[in-house]
């Protein structure tokens, strides 16, 4: 399935032009699917419409023009609920939407699920059949995967298409940066792709052609040698059929093979070496992964390497004096000094950089250098921005491509009214666990993984305070389907019957990847994660809040917590989703209330904000779930798995200790419960002093529990509250640390004290 998913969006990829990406998902999926219709409709821009933009199987002439008013239809439904949809006979269904001799008569199997982009609902990607066919979940797993990933690559074609677009009249084309150097730019985009990055390429044409010929022979001759090279290296260690594969890749790479057809492209439409070669490199990279045969398919790796080891010998030779615009404003998806630098101080006059923030070295060197800059453009299509005109507004944090006459006035004026002002200026510049007084103190474990939850339910525990189901995502080859998430979820939630088992939601990101929806960014902790994703795709959350519910009918023992809450907005739009979800089980099945309860809802508290916030958070939610190794990360801004800066990484810090109280404080004025699920919760110093904050329940790794309830039945509640006050006095988390070792020492807890948290 993977390779069938990473085929198809190759080949979308691949695509030149808009249409043609329409058309190549909905022939690659069709085919896929194995299916009779396939099809992609579009919300249009007035959002009055879903308008059919391509299609395998209908009427072609009415692609471009047929159209689902909003709200009507099964594909109108789908957009509006944002979730998938299947039916055995769809043109049966009373919420079918007839289109006049668009050819769906005798169609019967319907499966449909949403495009979805940053939260927004793009269109609907559906598959039919006309013969009988009941679409599994293995099918709708497929499609939602697929969908996800179509998504970011149907805006950026869509992009790209308006930024290339020759009408005279068509809207004023601008994104939005995150961050900027001050100042206005006017001038002509040059695009500098990374190292050996052929996705970057732009199309570009050049002006001799035979110099480009001679570059290209040079960079093919070196590339042979380096094929060359590394057979000889593993001549002794690979077997005879094995190294013959070196000699077919050399041989691809020769004037008869490859060579012949990127200079066929460069002879006849005058292209870039780099330019043509990304164009030969892509159409045979999608051949052999349209290939039947998995050996074949796995061929498109090489080629695709033998591909960026040519760039790699172009760049180093495309190292000579360039002709830049007269005004040039640098691209790139990830600016460093090293391309500011190459650039002429008197042509360079604005930069942009896709990936960066405000505290990049880019970013940096602009403002010292006084070039406006923008830094983080969202689905900004980078190699289309290649010799078009673009004004850089690094006040308003905006970029303008091929912006209109007016437009160009305007900001013409600003500039002299800015070089004016500047003039002015200056030039300087739980099993029961009872304390000896009789409180009871829940112990709970952290799992995740079906070999630990087999183990963990030989233990004396109070239940589970932590199930990462992220897990099963990973080790899945696409996103688990309902009816599997539910059996897994049922499966840990029958094995505690009677104790509550909380169930975080799919908390990607950071160092957390699904090997089939990568997620690729500079910084990745701060990035795309947590609940951020779960709300850009309402479909796979709505799939998997199902699962658990439809798992803890008649148990009650489910409780959800949702991470990475940053803002209340989130928060409430979490709520209301979860809410959807349970009254559309309630319709669905007719459950009695007391077979089907609500489950608790918590959040995961582990960014600053939402300590901020505590709250108003509390008052939303059934409980809170302290996640003490995120909270330190952000707090601190430090990264733990950087040996550079993890020393900075203290648990026990006065500042941690202050930002738990916080929290402790306002989950006790609302009278919910209050778990800590972090490392720290597994800490024996730090035992006695959760306590007396208020935290009403610790969960932990499994061999954290033994040295844990040890020091809680060693101590009296009433003793904590003078432990606290004397830990809040300390001003170093080493005075921290000291004072607590003591403290178990003079309990005979010695043997606790872990060298590892001193």
């Amino acid at each position: 399935m993977r390779s069938t998913l990473r085929s198809i969006i190759h080949s979308v990829n691949a695509a030149d032009g808009l249409q043609e990406t329409f058309d190549i998902i909905v022939e690659e999926v069709g085919g896929a699917m194995e299916a009779d219709i396939c099809s992609v409709y579009l919300l249009e821009k007035d959002n009055q419409n879903h308008l059919l933009v391509a299609s395998y199987g209908l009427n072609p002439q009415l692609v471009g023009k047929a159209k689902i008013p909003i709200g009507k239809g099964i594909v109108g439904h789908i957009s509006a609920r944002g979730e998938p949809f299947k039916s055995e006979e769809g043109s049966e269904h009373e919420a079918f939407f007839e289109i006049p001799d668009i050819g769906e008569e005798g169609a019967h199997a319907f499966l449909g699920v949403p495009i979805t982009h940053h939260r927004e609902t793009l269109g609907v990607l559906v598959v039919q059949q006309r013969t009988s066919r009941n679409y599994n979940e293995d099918d709708e797993a497929f499609l939602v995967t697929l969908s996800a990933q179509l998504a970011g690559i149907i805006v950026n074609a869509e992009l790209r298409n308006l930024v290339e677009s020759k009408a005279r009249q068509k809207p004023i084309t601008q994104f939005q940066a995150n961050s900027s150097a001050p100042g206005i730019a006017m001038g002509k985009g040059w695009v500098v792709s990374p190292p050996t990055s052929l996705a970057s390429v732009p199309n570009r044409n050049c002006k001799d052609v035979d110099e480009e010929i001679k570059q290209l022979r040079k960079s093919m001759s070196r590339a042979r040698k380096d094929i060359r090279d590394l057979a000889a290296t593993l001549s002794t260690t690979l077997a005879k059929q094995e190294l013959a594969l070196f000699a077919a890749y050399e041989q691809m790479l020769s004037h008869n093979s490859l060579g012949k057809k990127i200079e066929k492209l460069i002879k006849e439409e005058s292209l870039w070496a780099a330019t043509a070669l990304r164009k030969v490199i892509d159409d045979n990279v999608k051949r052999f992964m349209a290939m039947d045969d998995p050996y074949l398919q796995e061929r498109a790796t090489d080629v695709l390497d033998l591909g960026r080891r040519v760039l790699n010998h172009l760049q180093e030779q495309s190292s000579k004096p360039q002709q830049f615009p007269r005004k040039t404003i640098l691209i790139s998806e990830q600016v460093t000094s090293g391309m500011i630098a190459e650039i002429p101080q008197k042509y360079l006059v604005g930069i942009i950089s896709l990936k960066g923030s405000s505290t990049s070295h880019a970013a940096i060197l602009a403002r010292s250098m006084g070039i406006p800059a923008l830094m983080g453009l969202r689905d900004c299509p980078v190699t289309a921005l290649e010799g078009k005109p673009l004004i850089v507004d690094g006040y308003q944090n905006v970029l303008f491509v091929s912006p209109r006459r007016v437009l160009t006035e305007e900001y013409k004026q600003r500039q002299t009214d800015e070089q004016h002002m500047l003039e002015r200026l200056p030039k300087k510049s739980t099993a029961k666990t009872k304390t000896l007084d009789g409180f009871t103190i829940p112990l709970m474990v952290n799992s995740g993984m079906i070999a630990d939850f087999d183990h963990d339910l030989d233990l004396d525990v109070d239940g589970v305070g932590l199930f990462r189901s992220e897990y099963p995502f990973m080790q899945s080859d696409r996103f688990p389907g309902e009816s599997e998430q539910r059996h897994l979820y049922r499966r840990i939630l029958k094995g505690y019957k009677g104790k509550p088992v909380v169930i975080r939601t799919l908390d990607i990101g950071g160092d957390k990847t699904l090997p089939y929806f990568p997620i690729d960014e500079e910084n990745p902790f701060l990035g795309w994660r947590g609940i951020r994703i779960s709300l850009d795709h309402p479909e796979i959350f709505h799939t998997q809040l199902r699962a658990m519910m439809l798992a803890n009918v008649g148990l009650g023992n489910l409780h959800i917590s949702l991470p990475m809450i940053c803002t209340l907005s989130e928060l409430d739009k979490s709520l209301l989703l979860i809410r959807q979800v349970y009254k559309e089980i309630q319709e669905e099945f007719a459950f009695s209330e007391e077979e089907f309860k609500r489950p608790k809802i918590g959040v995961v508290i582990e960014v600053p904000s939402a300590v901020y916030q505590i709250r108003s958070i509390a008052k939303r939610v059934d409980f809170i779930s302290i996640g003490s190794n995120d909270l330190t990360q952000y707090l601190f801004a430090v990264d733990r798995n950087n040996t550079r800066v993890s020393y900075l990484y203290k648990a026990l810090h006065p500042a941690i200790l202050l930002a738990l109280m916080e929290i402790c404080e306002a989950g006790n004025n609302e009278k919910i419960p209050i778990h800590i699920c972090g490392e720290i919760a597994g800490n024996p110093l730090a035992t006695i002093v959760l306590l007396a904050m208020g935290v009403t329940g610790l969960s932990m790794n499994i061999h954290s529990i033994p040295k844990v309830r040890q020091v809680i039945q060693k101590f009296r509640m009433s003793d904590a509250s003078a432990i606290l006050s004397k830990t809040l006095s300390y001003e170093t988390s080493f005075e921290v640390q000291e004072y607590l070792t003591r403290v178990l020492k003079e309990r005979g807890l010695a043997d606790l004290v872990n060298p590892g948290h001193q």
